[in-house]
């Protein structure tokens, strides 16, 4: 079947030039409206993880970004600047894959701070359904290559109560796998306290083992509208 083009109605007298007028202007002020009410979201998240010990701090590579005196720190902190429009692009109807979403990424572990490239980042959702079975999550991850290895920076929220035949936890703490509110975010309401996790991590082609693992679950984490540009 092909598709013709339709022949464009006649417009009516009663739509005059003054009557034109006045609906572009309309539809230039909703258009106006939209862009004013369109806003960035920065997540912001602050806390500790347990500092590495000297013997640890010797299995370290000293070609990673962080010093033994950053790691020895026991502080972390991260922002987040995400575009909370993003449509999802996972065919999946549980689970909502938002690539390209996050606009910048800034990790600060003791004193080093490191921006993280944008383009290997997303966000993904999951109402629990069949991507993440029986659990509802939000994950922001990233992914960064380094000169001996390729980091992986992620902040997870998983909600799951293993004693219940409903591992989702209580209905309705997200709706669907498009981007949750700001708030869900930062704070999904977990039913534990580590199933809500900072982590980074970095491997190298030939190694088994990671060549730097950290993570904590002892974050506090909030989100603010940005202003458009």
């Amino acid at each position: 079947m092909q598709l013709r083009p339709k022949t464009a109605p006649k417009m009516r007298k009663w739509f005059t030039a003054p009557h034109l007028l006045c609906t572009l202007g309309l539809l230039a002020g909703g258009a106006v409206g939209q862009a004013a009410n369109a806003a960035e979201v920065e997540l912001l998240g602050t806390g500790t993880f347990m500092p590495f010990s000297a013997e640890r701090l010797a299995r370290v590579p000293a070609t990673l970004p962080f010093s033994a005196g950053d790691l020895a720190s026991g502080n972390l902190s991260f922002a987040i600047r995400y575009d909370d429009r993003s449509a999802d692009s996972d065919p999946d109807p549980y689970v909502g894959r938002h690539i390209g979403a996050i606009r910048a990424v800034r990790l600060t572990v003791g004193s080093k701070t490191l921006e993280l490239p944008v383009q290997q980042t997303e966000i993904v959702v999951s109402d629990g359904g069949l991507g993440f079975p029986e659990r509802e999550s939000i994950r922001l991850q990233a992914t960064a290559k380094l000169t001996h290895g390729v980091m992986q920076f992620s902040w997870t929220q998983v909600r799951q109560t293993p004693t219940r035949m409903d591992l989702r936890g209580a209905t309705g703490a997200i709706a669907s796998d498009a981007m949750p509110a700001p708030a869900l975010v930062a704070h999904l309401p977990t039913d534990r306290p580590f199933d809500r996790f900072f982590l980074v991590r970095v491997d190298a082609p030939d190694q088994a083992r990671p060549l730097l693992y950290l993570s904590s679950s002892t974050l506090s984490v909030s989100a603010r509208p940005l202003a458009a540009p």
